[in-house]
C-alpha cells in the first residue's frame, strides 16, 4: 500500500488565525507542531491498517506556502517528506515521480475562495479572488483531486472544517472526510483537541484502506477563470503565452488537462511575489 499525502495548514485543528500560516510568529511554530502531529496520526492510521507494513509507503508532500513546514525531526520515522519549492506539480509533488499510489490524502485542507470556511482561499489568496472551471467556483481539493486523477489515483481522505466536508461531498463522495472543527467564521473556529482529532485522522485513515473511492477525474478541456485580487495582477499573468486578458482584474486560458491547469496557476502565483 503507498499512500501519497498532501498537507496544508489552514484546515488543522487549533489553526485559525493568519499569524498561524505565516513563518516569524510563535503562533506558526505552534501550528507546524499541529500540523505535523496530524500528519503524523493519519500516517499510524495507514500503517495501522495496512495487511504488510513492511511493504508500506507513505510521502507526505508539505503543501504550504513555503513547502517547509512540517517539522522533519518531529515527523513519524516511516514516512519520507517531499519540501521545498519551486518543484513540479507543487502541492502533489512527488505524484509524478514516486508513483504509481494507492491513494491520496488531502490534510489539512480549506475551503475555496469566496466561500464560508476557516482560512478561505484557493492556492494564493494574495493574488487570486476567485478561480473558475468551467464556470464552477473551484477549491484546492478539486483541483487536486482531479489532477491525481489524471494519474489514476483516488483521494481516499480528506480533513478540515465542517464546510470542507460539504464542499467536497459532490465531487469525492467515497473519500473519507474528517471534521476536526466547526467554522464560525473566517478567522474562527470550535477546535477539536489534538488528542480527539489524532484519533479520528488514524481511525478515518485506516478505514479509507478498503473505501470504494475511485479517481475524481473530470472532463477536459478546462476553461480556468481567474479573478484576481489587483488589476496588477492580471497586468502580470497576462505576459503568458496562452492567457487571455478578459477584464480590468480577470485573466483566462484554456488548459487540455488539469495538470497543465496547475502549471498556469502555480506560474501566476509565482509571478505575484514580483509585485510585493
Amino acid at each position: 500500500m503507498r499512500i501519497l499525502i498532501s498537507a496544508d495548514i489552514e484546515g488543522v485543528s487549533g489553526v485559525c488565525l493568519p499569524e498561524q500560516t505565516t513563518p516569524g510568529s510563535q503562533e506558526y511554530e505552534r501550528a507546524r507542531r499541529l500540523m505535523t502531529a496530524e500528519v503524523n496520526a493519519a500516517a499510524q492510521g495507514v500503517l495501522d491498517g495496512a495487511s504488510d507494513t513492511a511493504a508500506t509507503e507513505i510521502w507526505v508532500v508539505d503543501g504550504h506556502g513555503p513547502y517547509r513546514n512540517i517539522l522533519f525531526e518531529e515527523l513519524h520515522p516511516d514516512v519520507r517528506l517531499v519540501s521545498g519549492k519551486p518543484r513540479f506539480l507543487g502541492m502533489l509533488a512527488g505524484l509524478a515521480e514516486g508513483g504509481p499510489w494507492d491513494g491520496l490524502f488531502l490534510l489539512g485542507y480549506h475551503t475555496g475562495a469566496g466561500s464560508w470556511g476557516v482560512l478561505a482561499h484557493t492556492i494564493n489568496g494574495g493574488a487570486f479572488h476567485r478561480i473558475f472551471i468551467n464556470g464552477q467556483p473551484v477549491n484546492e481539493a478539486f483541483i487536486n483531486s482531479a489532477l491525481a486523477g489524471e494519474y489514476g489515483v483516488p483521494v481516499r481522505l480528506v480533513s478540515g472544517d465542517d464546510l470542507l466536508a460539504e464542499e467536497v461531498k459532490p465531487f469525492l463522495p467515497d473519500a473519507e472526510r474528517v471534521v476536526v472543527k466547526r467554522a464560525l467564521g473566517h478567522r474562527a473556529a470550535v477546535h477539536l483537541s489534538p488528542a480527539r482529532t489524532h484519533e479520528a485522522l488514524r481511525l478515518a485513515a485506516r478505514r479509507s484502506l478498503h473505501s470504494k473511492a475511485a479517481p475524481h477525474c473530470p472532463q477536459g478541456p478546462f476553461h480556468v477563470q481567474v479573478s484576481t485580487v489587483r488589476p496588477a495582477h492580471a497586468d502580470c499573468f497576462a505576459q503568458v503565452p496562452g492567457v487571455k486578458r478578459t477584464g480590468p482584474a480577470e485573466v483566462d486560458f484554456i488548459a487540455p488537462r488539469m495538470e497543465d491547469a496547475v502549471h498556469f496557476l502555480n506560474t501566476f502565483s509565482a509571478m505575484s511575489a514580483s509585485l510585493g
